[in-house]
């Protein structure tokens, strides 16, 4: 499918009802047995490359509209349309990241609770309710992250003899060191850089309780939870069926999730980080990257203590150096330590990924939660809008130079259609959606754009104007999928005639010098920060020399 898609674009629940669960008997037990076998091959293959995997680095998906690596893991409307259910189980999970694997795997046949249910919520300071510790009590199925991290969940009046509880810190065999702390020193507030920023550490000891961003722990809890379910539901019944399927599906999403790390092993690329926590740490050491942040900084700040001045100068030199790609940091935790190493990053032109503890809004599901921070970490996939910032390098209209031609009438006359077609089959919208979508993006009075040298030239009715331009740099675009794009810009000088624009701005998906196969442009009369704002519209170019029929095929090919 084609890459014209610009990288900018962007649980249902049901009645519970009461438990009619009874223990399993032998017969219910080898037919769960039988649709786990039915269903495991999906599991059997990632489970096969990730043996395979064990040992190094990665690769990237496709985050623009269609989003073809992380559609299945995150559009469940259509699957969840046809859910089947004879009952509808009563979930409660302590926070978002496991609530939303949970709410995946059951579809309409789970309502589920998440107690903490926003990155807004800090963890680290949060006090159950008693209304929070009466849903606990009260659920069917209880999804508790454990470790240490929900220590108020895990101290709710839970009952095992009827209520059936996941604990992904158990699974794992992981618990709370006795170190372990969410408390706060009240002797720091409001004395010191840290008090009077409003911000406090938390501290987890020599335990690392982030186990939503293992791949490992995350395959259990799925395998955990299904099982809770089937065990829940009535024998036999739809709502087994249906959990089976969610859980079958899930398993060829985790499949894709372990190829796209084990593909980019086969490039043998390696990434360096440094982060301000370690909170991904457990998806960054599974994608095989290598964390070169200092261990007096990294203990420092695990131990709720603050750096010593030569232990943050450490940090900052190694942030800044050529050892490190990427900075992690938490928004959650932006205390004046990692605003500080946040800093040297940007100055340094490194790249910074963002991972907040708890499931970002705009993430509908964990895997592709994590096949976002993965992409972003793995920075190989520049054609999606995945790459470093310090690879981005100054370009000109050289790479641009050519008689080109718009290829919004062919979106008009229907030459187009089959492009359509093809993008309804792997993505969220209808064909006709799409060509609405595209009719935004694509249009443009201005069929022919002609480059020559440091001039260009615009046609449109029949009239063409052309005026000279002048480089202004790039601009970096963060994009809400996580994924970016580069804008390479030029500004026209002297006397403008009607009909050129004043500001012009490339993407070709490109970050270094090199000709441009097709084209975005953006145009304006303003300045380049006004164009800079412009999202919806994107007129595109192919070579002029293509015929209407070649650019579709080669829409198509890509």
């Amino acid at each position: 499918m084609s890459n014209d898609t610009m990288p900018n674009d962007t649980m249902p629940t049901s009645n519970t009802s009461n438990d009619t669960t009874a223990a399993s008997s032998p017969a219910r037990r080898k037919r769960r047995a039988l649709l786990y076998a039915i269903g495991g091959g999906a599991l059997a293959a990632a489970l096969i490359i990730g043996s395979f995997a064990a040992g190094s680095t990665y690769r990237a998906g496709h985050p623009q509209q269609t989003a073809a690596n992380a559609k299945a893991a995150s559009d469940t409307s259509n699957v969840n349309a046809s859910d089947s259910c004879d009952v509808t189980l009563n979930v409660v999970a302590s926070v978002n990241q496991w609530g939303s694997l949970a709410q995946e795997l059951g579809g309409n046949c789970v309502e589920v609770t998440s107690l903490i249910n926003s990155t807004s919520a800090d963890p680290h300071d949060y006090e159950a309710t008693p209304q929070d510790l009466a849903k606990l009590s009260k659920a069917q199925i209880v999804v508790l992250n454990g470790a240490g991290y929900d220590g108020w969940a895990e101290k709710a009046n839970l009952d095992a003899s009827k209520q059936r509880i996941v604990n992904v810190g158990d699974i794992m065999g992981i618990t709370a060191t006795e170190e372990h702390s969410h408390e706060h020193n009240e002797d720091t507030e409001g004395a010191g850089t840290e008090g009077e920023s409003g911000h406090h550490h938390h501290h987890h000891g020599s335990t690392n309780p982030h186990l939503w961003f293992s791949p490992d722990a995350v395959l259990k809890a799925s395998q955990a939870i299904t099982k809770a379910y089937t065990d829940a539901a009535p024998d036999g019944g739809a709502t087994e069926a249906t959990v089976q399927r969610h859980s079958n599906a899930w398993n060829g999403d985790y499949a894709q999730f372990v190829a796209l790390v084990n593909k980019g092993r086969t490039q043998n690329v390696e990434r360096h980080y440094a982060a301000t926590e370690s909170v991904a740490n457990y998806l960054l050491d599974y994608i095989g990257a290598v964390d070169k942040t200092p261990a007096t900084y990294t203990n420092a700040m695990n131990s709720e203590a603050e750096p010593s001045a030569s232990d943050l100068k450490n940090a900052i030199d190694t942030v800044e150096s050529n050892d490190v790609d990427i900075l992690v940091v938490n928004p959650q935790e932006m205390g004046e330590f990692a605003k500080k190493l946040d800093s040297a990053a940007k100055e340094s032109n490194k790249t910074i990924i963002s991972v907040t503890e708890q499931l970002p809004e705009n993430k509908k599901t964990l895997l592709d939660w994590l096949t976002s921070i993965t992409n972003q970490a793995l920075a190989i996939d520049t054609t999606n809008g995945y790459f470093l910032t310090q690879d981005v390098k100054d370009r000109t209209l050289a790479d641009y130079e050519g008689e080109w031609q718009s290829v919004y009438p062919y979106l008009q006359d229907g030459t187009l259609d089959s492009v359509m077609e093809a993008k309804a089959k792997k993505g969220d919208k209808t064909a006709e959606e799409y060509k609405q979508y595209y009719d935004t993006g694509y249009k443009t009075d201005v069929t022919k754009i002609t480059i020559k040298g440091d001039q260009m030239s615009f046609t449109s009715d029949g009239k063409t104007a052309t005026a000279t331009y002048k480089y202004d740099g790039f601009k970096i675009l963060d994009y809400e999928k996580g994924n970016r794009g580069v804008r390479y810009l030029f500004t026209a000088t002297g006397d403008v005639p009607e009909g050129a624009p004043k500001v012009v701005q490339f993407s070709d998906h490109g970050i270094a010098p090199s000709k441009a196969a097709h084209y975005h442009i953006f145009m304006g009369n303003d300045s380049q920060e006004a164009t800079l704002k412009e999202m919806d519209n994107w007129p595109t170019y192919y070579p002029a020399s293509m015929s209407k029929d070649e650019v579709a095929t080669e829409m198509l090919a890509h």
